[in-house]
């Protein structure tokens, strides 16, 4: 009688020890599972905003020199048909379709791609709103000790009125999609970020970017 109980007493411990291990690996998968810091979320945001800012002094002030360009504030709040060869006349108003198309190199190699066209109708009157929408790829993008790629990209739509051939104010931005990061920590994970700018004479205040980078929060002037 002894025997049985012995033997049973050592499966019930080899049973325990496996799960023991097993936990043990369970833990230590979740540890090295991270996400960013938010000083990291930070800066993959400025450089969203950095690539983004490039790109539309390209497309709306081509030929002016980099140390020249323009706050995203100012670019946005000085566009107007006129400067385009993109916008076409009719007896009802006028339709602009300005390609954006750049690539922004970032600070520790690889680059941030913006694609996408920047598109307004306007009425005789010089009134009317945009709709439209600017995808961000970044590709081995390294940023704040992290090399960043798209999962698969970053989607910018806007939301923009004009009045008297003029953008009126408050002027939104609006940045949705996913990336991947690694190498430590590394994983995957969404963007959910707002642009807001309320007018043009002080670019410090006038636009801010508040939301979400892999869940940590990041805020900032543009």
């Amino acid at each position: 009688m002894i025997r049985p109980i012995r033997s049973a007493s050592l499966l019930a411990l080899a049973f325990i020890t496996m799960l023991l291990v097993f936990a043990a690996g369970c833990g230590s998968a979740s540890q090295n599972s991270q996400s960013l810091s938010q000083t990291q979320a930070q800066a993959v945001s400025q450089q969203v905003e950095t690539a983004l800012q490039t790109a539309l002094n390209g497309s709306f002030f081509p030929g002016l020199p980099a140390e020249r360009h323009h706050s995203l504030a100012a670019t946005l709040g000085e566009l107007s048909p006129d400067q385009s060869s993109g916008c076409t006349s009719s007896p009802s108003g006028m339709t602009c379709n300005i390609p954006v198309s750049e690539s922004t190199s970032c600070p520790g190699g690889g680059t941030m791609a913006v694609a996408g066209d920047f598109d307004f109708t306007l009425n005789s009157s010089g009134d009317g709103s945009d709709s439209s929408s600017l995808t961000i790829t970044p590709t081995n993008c390294s940023v704040s000790n992290l090399t960043i790629n798209g999962d698969p990209n970053i989607t910018v739509t806007t939301q923009m009125n004009f009045t008297n051939n003029a953008p009126a104010y408050p002027i939104t931005l609006t940045e949705t999609g996913g990336i991947s990061y690694g190498p430590n920590p590394s994983g995957s994970c969404s963007v959910n970020v707002t642009m807001s700018i309320s007018n043009t004479l002080n670019p410090l205040t006038s636009c801010t970017i508040t939301g979400t980078i892999c869940g940590q929060s990041v805020n900032g002037s543009c």
